[in-house]
């Protein structure tokens, strides 16, 4: 299918590894001019390198807003405009169910949700201009209860599935589309799944066989494939949805 995307302005978040790294890889397989964005220069540049032409990189703490609107408007200066806005950017690492902290509960929402929000604010105006998309990677435990998921990242993962349902109206107003991604289990390297295969792979195995209908992982092109169509003029009438990508886990 012809996505319509070539030579599309795209910016993935949290894109040097794992699903951004997938997703910035298709975008760029379907003509997408990208920017890849982290904190961690290094990671940037070896992710950069890895692809050619290696695509532009803008190291930027998305948490933090005034380094948002840095960054768009470092965009404007190179593109002259942007098309396509993902944010990927989360942390999944956080207190065990009942040992919860201020302090997490602050860098949970920070990483989970304000990280959108932020990149989501600087970038309006400029998306507003191009009829532009924005999809956000949440993930099923802002959906459902999962036994051992960290409290407060479920809990912020549910509140940006609600500021995607939220703001579709407000959006639409400046015909920006926004939509979710809620990922199940995803392996790629360094993922928290990698580490509990390693550490206990029969367990690991039960979970999959009793939890997963499919049995097996996700990797990160089956999010990517997703993404780059709801980055899309293909899914021009979907707005303000949250897509699962679990392979059956949640009923």
């Amino acid at each position: 299918m012809e996505l319509e995307l070539k030579n599309k302005i795209a910016l993935v978040t949290g894109s040097s590894k794992g699903i951004g790294k997938e997703i910035a890889s298709t975008l760029l397989d379907e003509g997408c001019k990208v920017i890849l964005n982290g904190r961690d220069k290094k990671s940037l540049e070896k992710t950069s390198k890895s692809f050619n032409p290696p695509p532009k990189f803008i190291v930027t703490d998305v948490t933090k807003p005034l380094e948002c609107k840095k960054l768009i408007k470092k965009i404007i200066q190179l593109y002259g405009r942007l098309d396509i806005l993902v944010c990927n950017v989360g942390d999944g690492k956080s207190a065990a169910p009942g040992k919860e902290t201020i302090s997490e509960w602050k860098r949970m929402f920070e990483a989970n949700l304000q990280s959108a929000t932020n990149m989501i604010e600087a970038s309006k105006n400029e998306l507003s201009k191009t009829k532009g998309s924005i999809l956000c990677i949440s993930s099923i435990a802002g959906i459902t209860f999962l036994g051992g998921a960290p409290i407060p990242y479920s809990v912020s993962k549910s509140a940006l599935n609600t500021y995607v349902k939220c703001s579709s109206r407000p959006l639409g107003e400046k015909n920006i589309r926004i939509n979710a991604i809620a990922p199940g289990n995803i392996m790629f390297e360094g993922s928290i799944w990698e580490k509990k295969q390693k550490k206990n792979p029969s367990l690991v195995k039960k979970l999959l066989k009793n939890e997963v209908s499919l049995h097996r992982f996700g990797t990160p092109r089956d999010i990517a494939n997703l993404a780059v169509f709801l980055s899309s003029p293909k899914s021009s009438f979907i707005t303000g949805s949250i897509y699962v990508v679990d392979g059956g886990q949640i009923r």
